[in-house]
């Protein structure tokens, strides 16, 4: 009688101690939830080569979650934002992501920069059903073919080879073209498509030279004696900065002054403007997909960057702006997902986005995934403009121009 009574009390315990896991609302069992905090993890390069980019983004997502929690959080919890310094360096990003989701136990990652970086954590949280919502990166490979946790936002450099080509040629009517990409995942992703659109949509166009350069190169003598050689009327130029600035610097000192250069949308920033120069960088053309007034302090999102960094006539740079539109995604998945949060409640949350429209998200559409056959699933936006330094600011010079279809 006595070992039945003990084996009730014992699994009495048991239950009790196993219903914060398994009972009193789906979300308690979940990595990173509590009753009153979401834990999110994220990558940034805060220091190092490209710390220009990963600072002022990390600033942008700190900011825009920091006006969700002022505002009440989502659905009575609080999110707890932990940034890492990965340095822009892929091994950095790997062991610092794997600290995060093993030891910090995270809900999911948000806003991680650099498609190198992003690259090299990409199967590990997708294999672990972490979700991963919005990469500060283009790399084709984060939407196609696509991934159930992975959610990328940004144009990939898939589309933006496309659109470039597009432009140059159909807007512009330029038809002996050059490019200058950086010899990595993104430069190779943008070159293969900008030749390729050439080559299967503008028949009489013609990609002269095209030349891979050194992420971390400073001399681009040689790739600028090349291109005047061979006479081109455009210049695709896929570099970051402090490449870009360089690579103007140099082309305005060696006379390459007559060609269109248009730069990737990594560049449509003002800090990128200042480094160049007024006269290397006045008429300098990039692409964009943010569609906001980086001119105007009194455009309504600002006021939340303003708080955040405590100065009423503060503009966010293009990067920082990246950064709020990865906190504005992300916490709408969450607002959508409800109160009873999982990852997978996340998921169908992110995919039940049809064109939504936020304070600064464009657009944002994903498809369920079912079986992953669907491409589609998993992109962002399909379109993009142009800007052009005018007087030492950057002023749209065309419209939004389309992913051009070359089925």
């Amino acid at each position: 009688m006595r070992t039945k009574k003990s084996l009730f009390v014992c699994v009495v315990l048991s239950l009790v101690l196993l219903a914060p896991v398994f009972g009193g609302g789906q979300q308690e069992g979940v990595p990173g939830v509590t009753e009153d905090t979401i834990r999110v993890g994220s990558t940034m390069a805060l220091s190092g080569p490209v710390a220009a980019i990963g600072g002022p983004m990390a600033e942008g997502l700190r900011a825009w979650i920091a006006h969700v929690n002022n505002a009440g959080g989502i659905h009575g919890r609080q999110i707890d934002l932990r940034i890492q310094d990965d340095q822009f360096n892929p091994a950095n990003t790997a062991s610092l992501t794997r600290r995060l989701v093993e030891r910090d136990r995270v809900f999911a990652m948000v806003g991680s920069l650099g498609t190198p970086c992003v690259l090299a954590i990409m199967d590990y949280l997708n294999d672990r059903g972490v979700p991963f919502v919005y990469q500060g990166a283009g790399a084709t490979q984060l939407a196609v073919p696509p991934k159930q946790y992975v959610f990328p936002f940004q144009p990939n450099y898939l589309l933006e080879g496309n659109v470039m080509a597009t432009y140059m040629v159909e807007e512009l009517g330029l038809t002996r073209l050059g490019m200058v990409y950086r010899n990595a995942d993104d430069g190779q992703d943008a070159y293969n498509s900008a030749r390729e659109t050439i080559e299967k949509a503008y028949p009489n166009a013609k990609l002269v030279e095209a030349i891979s350069v050194d992420p971390y190169s400073s001399d681009f003598s040689t790739a600028i004696r090349r291109l005047q050689a061979a006479d081109v009327e455009g210049i695709m130029l896929v570099t970051f900065n402090p490449q870009t600035p360089a690579f103007l610097q140099q082309a305005y000192e060696f006379g390459l002054t007559d060609p269109v250069i248009l730069g990737s949308y990594a560049n449509a920033d003002a800090s990128v403007v200042a480094a160049a120069g007024p006269d290397a960088g006045e008429g300098f053309q990039v692409m964009a997909w943010v569609a906001a007034d980086l001119t105007d302090p009194d455009f309504p999102p600002w006021k939340i960057y303003q708080d955040f960094v405590g100065r009423a006539d503060a503009i966010p740079n293009a990067f920082a702006v990246a950064g709020m539109i990865a906190g504005e995604l992300f916490t709408e998945g969450l607002e959508r997902a409800g109160r009873d949060l999982t990852r997978e409640a996340l998921v169908e949350a992110m995919e039940s986005m049809d064109n939504w429209q936020g304070q600064l998200v464009p657009g944002a559409t994903y498809h369920p995934f079912g079986d992953g056959t669907d491409v589609t699933s998993r992109l962002g936006i399909q379109a993009m403009y142009v800007l052009e330094v005018q007087n030492g600011g950057l002023a749209p010079v065309s419209q939004w121009i389309q992913y051009r279809d070359l089925d």
